[in-house]
């Protein structure tokens, strides 16, 4: 038996599954799961777990779990939480419900590239093998192709679920390489941000769909780079970049450019530091630039803020609150909410 993780605290084998990336079998993430201290005798105190769901092996219809793999570099990240709910919610496992999952085969190896929590739910409750309905590489196909061809399927079966994530639909298309969501990873990745592990290194994106849906529309690319350096800067000792932040103070400095007197980077990062810093006791968190940002218009909000209360823009003021086009009712709701 091998493990993700040597662990029977809930908390830690949680955090191993939702983290997991690149190709591992099913079985071993179930046999991580059922390590878990109580979990047989508490957690599914009243679940049979006799392990026959499925009656007698058929090669032809079924898959060992210990023979099943899944590729999480496309997967939604495994939340057991849910998992767990969803089984007690249920009194069980409904394989009638849960149907067959889809199993693509590179070579003599079957990935689940859709159906992963109900093999997970199965195995919990004892199942060794569940039914499959089988794809089959072309042969010659490359590891690489193979994983892109079956992150499309995955993205083209689920993108219109409810319980899909945006993060998480990007994160297929960029396995498959979709033109749009590799250029919008390469701003990830200048800007030092992440979103679903796709760029591990940078700092985690506060919310992405926002990002998503307006570069290019109403903030463009050099400033949300520009706009992310001197959030991780002023904020390096907060765990995540607000979205908001980023595309308010990304419509800032793309406006500032058109200003006479444009601000500098060295001036716009004193002017942050002083703000954030001013009272000494207690550092202005990224929220308190966007709580007061209105629904209908959250970047030009942001933007305004940044403009009237944060950096000195001496003269320039009304001139750049005028560039944001905000009506005199809009610029009445922003003040109501501070």
């Amino acid at each position: 038996m091998s493990l993700i993780i040597k662990d029977t605290n809930f908390s830690k084998v949680a955090g191993a599954l939702s983290n997991l990336t690149g190709t591992h079998c099913i079985q071993n993430i179930v046999d991580t799961i059922l390590q878990i201290s109580n979990f047989k005798s508490k957690t599914l105190k009243n679940i049979d777990t006799a392990g026959d769901i499925y009656g007698p092996f058929d090669p032809k219809r079924h898959i060992k779990l210990e023979n099943l793999f899944v590729d999480m570099d496309y997967q939604r990240p495994i939340r057991l939480r849910k998992i767990i709910n969803k089984i007690t919610n249920a009194g069980g496992f409904d394989k009638y419900a849960a149907g067959h999952i889809d199993v693509a085969y590179r070579g003599d190896r079957g990935f689940d590239w859709d159906g992963l929590r109900r093999a997970i739910m199965a195995g919990i409750c004892g199942a060794k093998w569940i039914p499959v309905s089988v794809f089959i590489h072309k042969r010659g196909e490359s590891e690489k192709r193979m994983k892109e061809i079956e992150a499309k399927m995955f993205k083209v079966r689920n993108a219109d679920s409810e319980t899909m994530k945006p993060e998480e639909i990007f994160k297929s298309k960029v396995v498959y390489r979709e033109p749009k969501a590799l250029a919008l990873l390469d701003v990830l990745i200048d800007s030092k941000l992440d979103v679903e592990g796709l760029n591990p290194h940078g700092k985690p994106l506060g919310g992405f769909k926002i990002l998503e849906s307006e570069l290019d529309k109403k903030v463009k690319e050099d400033y949300i780079v520009s706009a992310s350096n001197l959030i991780q800067e002023i904020w390096s000792d907060e765990p995540n970049v607000s979205v908001y932040l980023l595309v308010g103070l990304a419509k800032f400095l793309e406006l500032n450019e058109e200003l006479d007197n444009a601000k500098s980077d060295d001036e716009l990062e004193d002017d942050f530091y002083d703000y954030v810093n001013k009272d000494k006791d207690k550092k202005i968190k990224q929220t308190g630039f966007t709580s007061s940002r209105l629904n209908s218009k959250p970047i030009e909000s942001v933007a305004y803020f940044i403009a009237k209360n944060v950096v000195k823009l001496n003269g320039n003021k009304d001139k750049f609150i005028g560039m944001l086009k905000l009506s005199d009712d809009e610029i009445d709701n922003i003040e109501d909410l501070n």
